[in-house]
């Protein structure tokens, strides 16, 4: 199996690639930001992004994306997938099938009437952008047939192409709130999206002042999050979900501090927000090998506060950057005198091969 994290800007786009009865499956979780896809550069040219090359080998090697899983409709997530399927009249071709709690999807597993207002198509320039974006999502998947039209929610076990998951998130109160009428989300206290980043502390420094308070945003607590198992090996695609609804999860799957789940990598919440991994859900999760997908370039992400926290419970681990840069940018000399063990790093073409 090989896992590759795309270059999203400071958003998720993730390739996971396995061979089933000797054919080659493709899944993608996500496509990052718009840029991923497509955009037009400084000199007005336009730039194809790592979303836009991984298709074409795709379609070039007669493979298709077996199951696209859009995790939710925040635009570092959807955003990429929206300017593919803008330009690609194509893409549903390659496309098996879609996962994707949609705001009608929800409306009927709760049988509850839906909000008017969230059938309508909403102009990107909105502050409700991301509703916009996953009604045209949601339309376009039905339209092309090629959706799954299943809900996916926390505790229920799905197998295909011989690969297992086990959803750790969104719960059903957590996926309810997507029904309630969408408004523009005040800036955070507990600064997931802080114009200031908070490296000047060694990660000693954050570790003695850490203080967790939980992300609250509607769009990140409806994450799919998920663990997948192939071949016996267990890996963990958080999305940005909350960690309490994945630690309750985790419990009700049967881990525990005592018998944690072994995985050979987790991709971290919410590109390593300090508001969306607690340490009970670092002391459930067995691994040496984290993953954080973002370039910073929006909320400072990661949070050095995350990374102590892991740190503090973790210290011989490696912490995967695909925007390598970071690395420099966030440790000091001391923090690598006080934690020798704890690596941050970064992969080749940021792939990930597991045997």
């Amino acid at each position: 199996m090989k896992i590759k994290l795309l270059k999203a800007f400071n958003g998720d786009a993730i390739l996971i690639s396995f061979k089933e009865n000797g054919n080659v499956r493709n899944i993608l979780i996500d496509g990052g930001m718009p840029a991923t896809y497509l955009q037009k550069g400084r000199n007005g040219k336009l730039e194809y992004g790592e979303l836009k090359e991984t298709v074409d080998k795709i379609r070039e090697n007669n493979e298709k994306i077996d199951l696209l899983i859009l995790t939710h409709v925040d635009d570092d997530h959807i955003g990429g997938v929206l300017k593919w399927f803008e330009k690609d009249k194509e893409a549903h071709k390659i496309i098996g099938k879609v996962w994707f709690n949609s705001g009608r999807l929800i409306s009927e597993y709760f049988d509850e009437q839906e909000i008017a207002e969230n059938l309508l198509e909403i102009p990107d320039e909105s502050t409700l952008t991301s509703i916009g974006q996953g009604v045209r999502f949601e339309d376009y998947i039905e339209e092309k047939e090629i959706w799954d039209r299943s809900i996916i929610i926390a505790l229920e076990y799905f197998e295909y192409l011989g690969v297992k998951f086990k959803i750790l998130s969104p719960s059903p109160d957590k996926l309810k709130l997507l029904l309630g009428k969408w408004e523009k989300e005040k800036p955070e206290s507990l600064d997931t999206s802080a114009d200031k980043n908070d490296y000047e502390l060694t990660l000693t420094e954050h570790i003695k002042k850490d203080k967790f308070i939980e992300d609250q945003a509607v769009h990140n607590g409806s994450s799919i999050a998920f663990i997948m198992t192939f071949d016996k090996k267990n890996f963990v695609f958080l999305a940005d979900a909350h960690p309490t609804v994945v630690v309750n999860s985790l419990k009700a799957f049967g881990y525990s501090k005592e018998k944690p789940l072994n995985a050979e990598l987790v991709k971290i919440s919410h590109h390593g927000s300090k508001a969306n991994t607690n340490v009970e859900l670092l002391e459930l999760i067995k691994t040496n090998k984290y993953v954080i997908s973002t370039n910073g370039d929006k909320h400072v992400h990661p949070h050095k506060q995350y990374l102590a926290r892991l740190a503090s419970v973790n210290d011989n681990c490696e912490v995967y950057f695909n925007y390598p840069e970071k690395i420099e940018e966030i440790f000091s000399a001391e923090d690598y005198l006080d934690f020798p063990n704890f690596k941050p790093t970064s992969k080749e073409n940021n792939e990930f091969t597991f045997q």
